[in-house]
């Protein structure tokens, strides 16, 4: 073969080759939009998960009710939403695929060893000081997330009336939208870890994550928090969001949020 010929051959069989590359590396890639309370299994040993099996995995965490909105205003277009509360993926309408009511796990308090009520905290652990009493101790300072962008903030306040009253919960935590205690979902982790805040509002998964005590608060319908799994109709990678919900609903990626404190409420080998 002359040798220009083949040199544009090799280069016809090279061009090809990336193209297919580059359409093989596409279709491995998936968009998730997730609650926050996931963050560090998610960002950790399930992206590492999906990586080791050629998927690329593009995750989003923030507040439930603010990646809602994004997704309805046209902000957002994920193959897959992972929410706090059926309610909100309820609310996106058509723009649902399918969802799955897969989980669930308990409100309550966690903290950092290095915060200076740390002993005070571990009394109330142990059941030696009421756990609300120790949170209303001069100089504690609490986090939560804002209840209008994050479910688990509108938890926390419905959780505290249920538990103290009214009164009981505007005094421990003052006006709904206290700015003295509320950070953004994927911050208020960050605070307690350095013990600038030195106890929050969480779900057990974000404390047993961090390796955090934690003390679930009283059994209401607002300290059991439901979380679900949505494919959206019009996933930009229909394929990979249908192979990514069952990594999480039946595959590795159960195992992984099942050891990060999440309780499964589907048997195994049932979407």
């Amino acid at each position: 073969m002359h040798k220009l010929a083949f040199a544009r051959l090799s280069a016809l069989v090279l061009a090809v080759a990336l193209i297919g590359a580059t359409a093989s590396s596409a279709a491995a890639v998936v968009d998730v939009l997730y609650a926050a309370s996931l963050v560090t299994p998610m960002n950790g040993p399930v992206a590492d998960a999906l990586r080791a099996n050629g998927t690329q995995f593009n995750g989003e965490p923030g507040g439930s009710k603010k990646l809602a909105n994004l997704i309805a205003s046209g902000f957002r277009s994920p193959d897959v939403f992972i929410s706090v509360d059926p309610a909100i993926v309820e609310g996106l309408g058509t723009a649902v695929g399918s969802s799955t009511t897969f989980a669930h796990t308990s409100l309550g308090v966690a903290w950092s060893p290095k915060s200076k009520f740390h002993a005070l905290l571990e009394s109330a652990a142990a059941g030696k000081v009421p756990l609300l009493d120790a949170l209303l101790t001069p100089g504690l300072r609490i986090g939560r997330t804002d209840p209008q962008l994050d479910p688990k903030g509108q938890y926390t306040i419905q959780a505290l009336r249920a538990i103290a009253g009214p009164t009981g919960e505007r005094k421990l935590l003052g006006e709904d939208k206290n700015p003295a205690q509320i950070f953004p979902e994927e911050d208020l982790l960050a605070r307690v870890e350095t013990g600038e805040v030195d106890a929050g509002f969480f779900y057990r998964t974000e404390a047993v994550a961090r390796g955090y005590p934690f003390v679930p608060l009283p059994p209401s319908p607002a300290s059991q928090v439901t979380y679900v799994l949505a494919v959206m109709k019009n996933a930009p990678h229909p394929e990979a969001a249908r192979t990514f919900a069952t990594f999480i609903l039946q595959g590795n990626g159960r195992d992984i949020l099942e050891k990060a404190g999440l309780e499964y409420v589907i048997p195994r080998g049932n979407q």
